[in-house]
């Protein structure tokens, strides 16, 4: 085995190969590689590979037939013109000829050779001719066509004997979608053979390969990539994308901390191949996975998996997101009378709503967070929870708009062994169960769909429920605090949420102001800015220039405190090195942005926003959603407020 995975199958002695031909099964194998050749061309024999291909010479694919096969191939033609142009004449310069064979063995374009060119023809190198095993025999081409990874054949590693001067070097060109759809080979004398020439002939087929992928992500939406790639770097949750055949092509910092230096498959990096990833991504349940700690230990996660799908059905990618398997039910130590510290209060509306939530803390009652996406809900329910008398047990959160209505149920009530299909085959205790004696915490509980409102309620008022595919019944003892940026009135008006859970939830409630509306926005940065610094260990955090915090002030922040923590991510690593943050070092959306100077300004930006963040997105509203760091809700929220066309 090569470099690369790549197949290498060298000279043998005379003997070897003669005493196979005559009688295989009287042939003396002196070494393991040695075996790997008989095996081959036991191959070989087994598809009916002629000994002297001179019969099989004249068989070449001409007019008609052969342009129907070159077409297949003109994409990676004209994509690759420049590879195939570089690596052909490298190889010439070395009397290798490069050859551009199909997925049958067909040779397609054929150029080059140097002094081996007149050789070349002789052997039937050239286009229209077949080199698939059963037509050639073990060779570079067929070979690395019937392993899926490239191949070194030389001298007398070839089946048939008119080929065993020749040395032959070829890889396969891989689609976005894992598949191999050329192949690309040098051949030239085996006396000539390097290790430069496998070098170039890999390189050219990755290239190729990449150009194909970019091709395929740039026909499904083309920013795509750039949408992936903000979206993973705007999220605290570790995610991973991999792309076809288990290439992971980007970790967001998160992940590089939870599972470690990240490894070139998703085998190594999630232990987890491609073909896995792609049937839990359709599946739409969740996986549990171990990854090593670096401790000799290992930590254990909730994977879930979503296909990127382009033009075809088939997945180009899997984005992959990482859950602590603990991070949901996590007991909190923090001291009560420190329990609100961590929330940033120098407006004079949040300093209320943490009045307030310390009052109801002390209670059982229920607690209904009403608030935009992004606002701070999750940090106020585990303030409350770590106030509260149930401190001491877990607090569990759960997201009802990120779920699937089938997941939701399952993941909340757990389920018994062997439920469904794909079920795992311990069961599962769910969310309640974990919340016991603790608090839960339902975020965007207007999203949940009315069979699980009901499911909900029965809980609530009984203190019992059923596991999925489970008769006897299973009892929770927690307090429950949701949170939604819909407007409940309305939905209970149009009948999608039931009227008895919402007074059921509704114990208390507690507004929570958006970003814009707050006075605090100055100290906020500041206050922002000097907790990533103290995070990261530098010494003192760069100030904001006026004009910065002018543009900062002029934003809607339809995101929140969310968008703003990414913003300042990316102003922080934009100015790294430089003793301020100027507006030239803010996100693009920011940085071209203009101050709004009437009244009626702030709506008219953030519409901007909105549009602008849907039509780059050829008006995708989860996609527009993703990009602005808030849930498609908000963004239905914004559309009808604002007056924002969204068909």
């Amino acid at each position: 085995m090569g470099a690369h995975g790549t197949l290498v199958l060298e000279d043998v002695p005379e003997g070897v190969w003669s005493a196979f031909q005559a009688d295989r099964s009287r042939v003396r194998i002196p070494s393991r590689a040695h075996r790997d050749h008989v095996e081959r061309w036991a191959r070989s024999r087994r598809v009916g590979a002629p000994l002297e291909p001179e019969s099989v010479d004249d068989d070449l694919l001409r007019g008609e037939a052969f342009r129907l096969r070159a077409e297949h191939l003109e994409v990676i033609e004209a994509l690759g013109a420049a590879v195939l142009a570089r690596a052909t004449g490298h190889l010439a310069e070395h009397d290798f000829v490069c050859l551009l064979a199909d997925v049958e063995g067909v040779v397609v374009r054929s150029e080059g050779g140097g002094r081996f060119a007149p050789e070349a023809k002789r052997v039937r190198l050239m286009e229209g001719a077949r080199w698939a095993e059963p037509t050639r025999g073990t060779n570079a081409i067929g070979t690395a066509l019937a392993e899926r990874r490239p191949t070194f054949v030389l001298g007398r590693a070839h089946y048939a004997r008119p080929y065993h001067g020749l040395a032959c070097y070829a890889a396969p060109i891989f689609d976005a979608h894992g598949r191999v759809v050329a192949v690309l080979d040098a051949t030239g004398r085996s006396d000539g053979a390097h290790d430069e020439i496998g070098q170039v002939v890999l390189a050219a087929a990755g290239a190729l390969g990449e150009l194909l992928r970019l091709e395929a992500f740039a026909s499904a939406g083309g920013s795509i990539l750039r949408v992936l790639a903000h979206t993973m770097e705007r999220t605290h949750d570790p995610m991973v994308l991999v792309e076809a055949r288990g290439r992971v092509s980007k970790v967001n910092a998160s992940a590089r901390l939870a599972v470690g230096a990240a490894g070139r498959s998703s085998r190594a990096t999630l232990g987890l191949d491609w073909g896995t990833l792609v049937e839990h991504a359709r599946s739409g349940l969740p996986l549990h996975v171990e990854r090593p700690d670096g401790r000799g230990g290992a930590r254990a996660f909730r994977l879930f998996a979503e296909p990127v799908v382009g033009v075809s059905a088939e997945p180009l990618a899997v984005l992959v997101r990482l859950e602590p398997a603990t991070s949901r039910a996590v007991a909190t130590t923090v001291d009560p009378t420190d329990a609100f510290r961590r929330i940033h209060a120098r407006d004079a509306s949040v300093a209320r709503s943490i009045e307030w939530a310390r009052t109801l803390a002390k209670s059982e009652l229920p607690v209904m967070l009403l608030a935009e996406t992004g606002s701070g809900k999750e940090l106020f329910a585990e303030a409350i929870h770590a106030a509260s008398p149930r401190a001491s047990g877990p607090f569990v959160a759960v997201n009802c708009g990120a779920l699937a209505p089938t997941l939701l149920e399952s993941e909340l009530f757990g389920y018994a062994p062997g439920a469904f299909t794909g079920a795992d085959r311990r069961g599962r205790r769910g969310l309640l169960r974990e919340a016991d004696r603790g608090t839960l915490f339902l975020d965007e509980v207007a999203e949940m769909p009315l069979a699980m409102q009901v499911a909900l309620l029965r809980v609530l008022e009984t203190g019992t429920y059923h596991r999925v595919g489970e008769s006897t019944p299973e009892r929770c003892d927690v307090r429950v605090i949701c949170a939604t940026c819909r407007d409940l009135d309305e939905a209970m008006a149009k009948g999608t949420f039931r009227s008895d859970l919402y007074f059921r939830l509704k114990g208390a409630t507690l507004r929570l102001p958006p970003l814009r509306e707050r006075s605090d926005l100055t100290s906020l940065v500041e206050h922002l800015i000097e907790r990533r610094h103290a995070k990261a260990g530098w010494v003192a955090p760069p100030p904001l220039t006026d004009e910065a915090m002018a543009r900062l002030r002029a934003h809607p922040w339809p995101g929140n405190v969310r968008e703003l923590c990414t913003v300042l991510d990316v102003a922080l690593v934009t100015a790294a090195g430089r003793t301020e943050i100027d507006v030239e070092h803010l996100p693009a959306e920011l940085s071209a942005g203009e101050t709004p100077r009437e009244g009626g300004g702030l709506e008219r930006a953030e519409a901007k926003a909105l549009q602008r963040a849907l039509a780059r997105h050829d008006g995708n509203v989860s996609a527009a959603a993703r990009e602005l760091g808030v849930a498609r809700s908000t963004v239905y929220r914004l559309a009808r407020r604002l007056g924002v066309d969204l068909e």
